[in-house]
C-alpha cells in the first residue's frame, strides 16, 4: 500500500516513528510530508526515516493560514505523484485528500474539541476516522470516533518501546534524579493564540526552590535545548521533576513515571492531562493566579523521601490500564487494510 504521513510536530515524529518502521518492513511505500518546526526535522534524520520537508513553521495567524495552504498545495502535488490509499496525520491537510481524491485519512488528536476549535472544525468534517484517546471530549462527528484505552506517548514510552539508558545522562555530567527540567514552550501554534505560561519572574522563584538540584533548561521559543534530541527521554526520565508550560511533555514525564508541575492557561481544559492528574496523581496543573500554591507543591513534592519510587508505583497503575499505543495502531491498521 501507498501511505502518506503528515507530521507537523516533533511529538508526531516519535509518535508515529516504530509504526513507520513496522509499514516499511511489510513492503508498503511510506511518504512523510514533514514540516520544518523546531527539531522535526532532525528527528526524522535521527531515526533514519525518509521525508520531504513542504513547509517551515510560520507564526500569527495570517502566517499559520499561509502556511495551511502551502501544506496543502504541496500534498496535492504528493498525491498526484503517489496515488496513496490511506494517510495518517495530526493536520488538517490529510483530509482533503479525502475529499478531493477518495484518500481515507486517519486523524490522530488528543486535545478535546473545545481545546482545537479551529482543526477541529476545517478537519474532521472530511476525515475518514478520528483517532481519540479514552476520555477526550466531543460533541459532533461521533459516527467518525475511534477511541482508544490508551495515549499517544505511549507510541513510544510504553516499556514494549523504551528503556532507559543511564549512561545517556552521564554526557551532561548528570546523575539519577539530582537534577530538574524546566521546559517552556514558545505557545505559538494556532491553538496557542492567547495562551499564557512561565515568565521570567515566576521562573525566578521556582528555580529558587530547588537549592542544589541542577536546572536543564529547554526553550522552544528560543530553539534551545541543553540535551541532544536523541538524549531527551533518558534525562526525563532519570530526572528528579519536570517543570514545564507544554502539555506534550507533561503527558511524557507522567508515563514515565516523573512527577510534573505545569502552569499556563490551559490547566483545566484537556482531559488527558485531567485524567493524569485526578486520576494517576502523576502531575499538577495551577492556573494564572496560582503561583503560590504552585511553589507549595514544589516544596511538598522536594520534601517527599520516597518520590522517586512513589511515583514509579503510580506509573505502573497507568501501565496496567493503558496499552501499548503503537500495537494498538498496528492492529488498527490491519483491520483497516481488510477493508479497503
Amino acid at each position: 500500500m501507498k501511505i502518506l504521513f503528515d507530521i507537523g510536530h516533533p511529538a508526531h515524529v516519535h509518535l508515529f516513528k516504530h509504526f513507520i518502521r513496522y509499514l516499511l518492513s511489510e513492503g508498503n511505500t511510506v511518504i512523510v510530508a514533514s514540516r520544518d518546526k523546531d527539531i522535526t526535522n532532525e528527528l526524522l534524520k535521527k531515526y533514519a526515516i525518509p521525508f520531504v520537508s513542504i513547509s517551515k513553521k510560520k507564526n500569527g495567524f495570517f502566517g499559520l493560514f499561509i502556511e495551511f495552504i502551502e501544506r496543502l498545495v504541496r500534498v496535492f502535488v504528493l498525491e498526484r505523484r503517489y496515488k496513496f490509499d490511506l494517510a495518517f496525520g495530526t493536520s488538517s491537510s490529510i483530509g482533503f485528500l479525502t475529499l478531493f481524491c477518495g484518500v481515507k485519512s486517519y486523524n490522530f488528536c488528543e486535545d478535546d474539541d473545545i481545546a482545537v476549535p479551529f482543526h477541529a472544525l476545517i478537519s474532521y468534517p472530511l476525515n475518514t476516522k478520528i483517532i481519540n484517546s479514552k476520555g477526550v471530549k466531543y460533541r459532533f462527528w461521533k459516527n467518525k470516533r475511534v477511541i482508544h484505552n490508551s495515549y499517544q506517548k505511549l507510541a513510544y514510552l510504553h516499556p514494549n518501546r523504551f528503556h532507559p539508558d543511564e549512561s545517556a545522562i552521564r554526557k551532561y555530567s548528570l546523575t539519577p534524579y539530582s537534577y530538574v527540567i524546566v521546559r517552556l514552550s514558545a505557545l505559538n501554534a494556532h491553538h496557542d493564540i492567547g495562551a499564557k505560561g512561565i515568565d521570567a519572574e515566576l521562573l525566578s522563584k521556582v528555580i529558587s526552590e530547588f537549592g542544589d538540584y541542577r536546572i536543564i533548561y529547554s526553550r522552544e521559543i528560543e530553539g534551545s535545548h541543553q540535551i541532544n534530541i536523541e538524549d531527551m527521554h533518558d534525562v526525563l526520565y532519570y530526572s528528579k521533576m519536570l517543570i514545564s508550560d507544554s502539555q506534550s511533555m507533561s503527558v511524557e514525564a507522567s508515563c514515565l513515571g516523573v512527577p510534573s508541575i505545569r502552569y499556563s492557561t490551559f490547566v483545566g481544559k484537556l482531559s488527558v492531562l485531567g485524567q493524569l492528574e485526578n486520576k494517576y496523581g502523576l502531575t499538577f496543573g495551577f492556573q494564572l493566579g496560582q503561583e503560590e500554591r504552585m511553589l507549595e507543591k514544589i516544596r511538598q513534592l522536594l520534601s517527599q523521601k520516597d518520590l522517586t519510587a512513589d511515583y514509579s508505583k503510580k506509573r505502573e497503575l497507568l501501565l496496567q490500564d493503558k496499552c501499548d499505543f503503537t500495537e494498538w495502531m498496528i492492529n488498527f491498521f490491519q483491520s483497516e487494510k481488510d477493508l479497503t
